[in-house]
């Protein structure tokens, strides 16, 4: 077999083990969210981008390279099946990747540009939310049209927008970002000659529908956003040519449900574990100094807090992704504060004895991954030579391919 061929085998592989991922696409939010809440660890998890369709598009974008015709296969068979999200939930779809992937597939494996075009235009027929017009607009300036393609693909954003659906949370989080690039887009135009009145008109119209629609409660973006656009307006130099938006005489049609914060550390046995690390942190906005942290007072109650969240259960605990996530929270506490010493090692032994056990859940796997991520990370410091030999001897096939793959990489030192 050529390397070619084993190349294109394990892509297609990776491809076709995605269809086993739990989750569908990544989601996210532009609004902050307290790490210590259900949200905030559904954020985390998406972060690792361990779903279907940024592990397939993955794997297309990688095939460019090897196959560009099987890459367009590949891309293909990606279905983008996304569903508004609810103003009850900040999280909506996030699929910038795919594209992203779009525009990189369409521009980079065809000899011919007209195919390429035709290409490119099936599949952006795809965007109908949101939450996926900026992506759109990236999309179409990374495609890197010639001038009369510009023109066209304008007038084709256009008309998505115009076809585009409601979605009350999708737009609350997009709709700055669909202003500022869709602005972008527009000027980059700029070198065709094209002004981009008929985009920004569609963009004006589409504002102003989704402003007029059902709007979360809660939702402050929808404020600003009249005069973020009439403010590109002005950048552009379009202010005399296109009407500003008169945000006086803009109403929702109706209002909707506000987001739900579900804060973690509320059963007895979590909130007093994570009173004790508080107090063993300290207060103040900085934890208690080096100093103070190598005495022996100090670390005796370290060690008893070590004790206590490696012997918690978390049986009173709602769902086991919650006890999950708080007992992992826990142990990145202790690695934060605790100097190199044998009581530091004994934390990084018992954190990845933890995690070896929890590794049997699908429905948190990318949860799982981000703590083993953030292991990977303190591995590339101090703690190194103890991590690896943690993960050595776990004798978990996840542990043991990534040690072997860190020794193989260089690490880099401030």
């Amino acid at each position: 077999m050529t390397d070619r061929s084993w190349k294109r085998e394990l892509l297609d592989e990776a491809f076709l083990k995605a269809y086993g991922a739990r989750d569908q696409y990544r989601r996210g939010t532009p609004q902050a969210i307290q790490p210590d809440t259900r949200q905030g660890a559904q954020l985390l998890a998406y972060a690792m981008s361990l779903n279907r369709v940024s592990l397939q598009v993955r794997a297309s974008q990688l095939m460019t390279f090897v196959d560009p015709g099987r890459a367009r296969e590949l891309f293909e068979w990606i279905d983008l099946d996304i569903a508004p999200a609810a103003c009850e939930d900040l999280l909506v779809p996030a699929v910038d990747e795919y594209y992203s992937a779009l525009s990189l597939v369409a521009r980079t494996t065809f000899a011919d540009r007209a195919e390429a075009l035709r290409f490119f235009e099936l599949f952006l027929w795809r965007a109908r939310l949101p939450s996926e017009m900026p992506a759109v607009a990236r999309a179409v300036q990374r495609f890197d049209a010639r001038p009369d393609e510009a023109a066209y693909l304008e007038g084709l954003f256009s008309v998505i927008l115009e076809a585009g659906a409601a979605d009350a949370r999708g737009f609350s989080a997009s709709a700055l970002d669909i202003v500022s690039r869709t602005a972008d887009l527009q000027s980059a135009d700029l070198k065709f000659g094209l002004r981009g009145l008929r985009l920004m008109e569609a963009v004006r119209a589409y504002l102003i529908a989704q402003l007029k629609g059902p709007r979360c409660s809660d939702s402050i973006a929808e404020s600003m956003t009249p005069a973020t656009f009439n403010g590109a307006l002005v950048k552009a130099g379009l202010s005399f040519d296109i009407k500003p938006i008169d945000a006086d005489n803009l109403r929702p049609s109706r209002m909707l449900g506000t987001a739900r914060i579900e804060p973690f550390w509320q059963t007895g046995d979590a909130r007093r574990l994570h009173e004790d690390a508080l107090h063993l942190r300290g207060y103040d906005k900085e934890p208690v100094s080096l100093k103070v942290r190598r005495t022996e007072l100090w670390k005796n109650d370290a060690e008893r807090l070590l004790v206590a969240v490696d012997q918690w259960t978390g049986a009173s605990e709602r769902v086991r992704r919650d006890y999950f996530y708080q007992k992992s929270a826990l142990f990145l506490g202790l690695l934060d504060l605790i100097p190199s010493s044998t009581l530091r090692t004994r934390v990084i032994r018992a954190f990845v004895d933890f995690l070896r056990h929890e590794d049997d859940d699908r429905d948190r796997q990318a949860l799982w991954f981000a703590f083993v991520n953030r292991l990977l990370e303190l591995s590339r410091g101090e703690d190194r030579g103890e991590i690896l030999a943690a993960f050595d001897d776990a004798h978990h096939p996840v542990f043991s391919v990534y040690a072997q793959l860190e020794r193989l990489i260089p690490v880099k030192r401030q």
